[in-house]
């Protein structure tokens, strides 16, 4: 039998028998060496439950592994593990009573909402391209890390500023951070007292050390990431239709079938047409239009931001999920990767 057959026989998937083959516990009878096909025998099936059967009681592969062929003493592995059970049912009782004496919060955290709504004070010094230079984050091994203050006190992404201070929005929290600047012979220094979450718990305040990298007059369109959006139309029947968002993952391996979903989505809908034309809907904001938003065959290309989504389509239980890339804020001004909206078709 070739694998999807032998598979199919015991009730279980092609992933999990190649599993099994790279660790040594099934593997195939015979494997055709030029089309790659591995072939089981039906002798094998009982050999497949009875691995089953040792994963269901408790074993690891590798315990498993001794056991049918023959390295390790079966009675003293069935004893060890009688052993552990115990032991995992004593620790179960022990963390039952433990959690029926505790209240826990599902969320003590509280975001600042300051007002950040103030008048524009120049300060020509701190105009330019800065770079964090603080040990925390030198010591932490975290890629470099630039923030731009541009002029007039425009805001990209999360930040803002204006004399003295440095604003702060991501979407949840909103503050003002205040700041110093150093002369050194090495040159200019800026200390930011930023609020960090040990300010929210506590009121403490983190120095922030930055570095002036440049006093160059950067724009916030000038400084955002930007994709090739002059892509030709390619078509895709498969994505012609209108879609709803269920979902909002951070990486594709997060994907799993859901139909409603609790959550408040910010991108709502999407519907793509015949000709490359498409509209999406984001909150109460409605966006079409080819001098705005197009698409070809397995990009939605967002021309007010440069930004060219890639889309995949996969059918689940019968239904097909679209999953594609939201390239927000974070990617285009924090140099972050890409996350995901799960759509579902209407």
């Amino acid at each position: 039998m070739k694998i999807g057959e032998f598979a199919k026989a015991v009730g279980t998937r092609i992933s999990v028998l190649r599993h099994y083959d790279r660790e040594g516990l099934l593997c195939p009878v015979f494997t055709d060496k030029f089309t790659g096909y591995r072939y089981y025998d039906e002798t094998q099936t009982e050999r497949y439950y009875r691995i089953a059967e040792l994963k269901d009681a408790g074993f690891s592969l590798a315990e498993i592994r001794e056991m049918l062929n023959g390295c390790g003493d079966i009675d003293e592995l069935f004893r060890n593990k009688k052993l552990q059970l115990e032991q995992t049912l004593h620790n179960l009782e022990k963390v039952k009573k433990n959690m029926s004496a505790v209240k826990f919060d599902e969320n003590s955290f509280e975001p600042i909402t300051e007002n950040i709504d103030m008048p524009f004070e120049n300060d020509e010094r701190v105009v330019g391209k800065w770079e964090i230079v603080s040990d925390e984050a030198v010591q932490a091994g975290d890629k470099k890390r630039e923030l731009y203050f541009l002029p007039n006190g425009e805001r990209y992404w999360c930040y803002g500023w204006t004399k003295g201070k440095l604003l702060y929005d991501d979407g949840y929290n909103t503050f003002a951070n205040d700041y110093t600047i150093e002369e050194h012979t090495d040159g200019l220094y800026m200390v930011v007292r930023f609020k960090s979450y040990d300010y929210m718990k506590s009121g403490k305040l983190t120095p922030v050390v930055l570095k002036q990298l440049d006093n160059k007059r950067y724009t916030k369109d000038g400084i955002a990431r930007k994709d090739n959006i002059d892509l030709p139309f390619r078509n895709d029947e498969r994505v012609i239709g209108k879609w709803k968002t269920v979902d909002y993952i951070l990486t594709k391996d997060e994907f799993s079938p859901v139909v409603n979903n609790d959550k408040q989505l910010y991108f709502k809908e999407a519907e793509f047409f015949e000709n490359g034309s498409c509209t999406v809907k984001y909150s109460d904001e409605i966006i079409s239009g080819n001098d705005m938003i197009c698409w070809t065959k397995g990009y939605m290309l967002k021309k007010w931001n440069s930004t060219a989504c890639a889309y995949e389509i996969r059918n689940s239980d019968g239904r097909d999920y679209l999953i594609m890339e939201w390239k927000s804020g974070d990617y285009r001004w924090g140099g972050m990767d890409t996350d995901y909206y799960v759509f579902i078709r209407e």
